[in-house]
């Protein structure tokens, strides 16, 4: 059995994606005006954790429209077979990864000038 090749649909398109998934869900799950880096990370983490699941999902997706039996496999072996999946989509981290971490990057810089706007107007160094 060959590979598909590399293309919009195939490959592009869904990586495109999962890029804007984590980088939205991101920017969406982080409460406004927040003070804390725990919250903060807490939400790059959750939208990290989905946008994998995401990505899975959709790999099954692709790989039923490519005649694979994902339905049969999940119902017959689902944890090795959400296992395999999570694994086929993980290196696609390396597209999504990195502007999730520059997301994060960019809003703990956020964090911290409203932590020292706040310790400013308190009169506090």
């Amino acid at each position: 059995m060959s590979a598909a090749p590399v293309g919009l649909v195939n490959t592009l398109l869904p990586l495109a994606g999962l890029a804007a998934l984590a980088a939205g869900l991101a920017e969406v799950l982080t409460p406004r005006g927040t003070l804390s880096q725990r919250r903060l990370a807490l939400a790059v983490a959750v939208a990290a954790a989905a946008t994998l699941l995401a990505g899975a999902a959709l790999m099954a997706a692709l790989q039923a429209g490519g005649g694979a039996h994902v339905a049969a496999a999940l119902a017959a072996r689902p944890l090795a077979t959400a296992a395999y999946l999570v694994a086929s989509v993980a290196p696609a981290g390396l597209v999504w990864g990195p502007l999730l971490a520059l997301v994060w990057l960019v809003k703990a810089q956020g964090v911290e000038r409203r932590r020292g706007e706040a310790r400013v107007r308190e009169g506090r160094p």
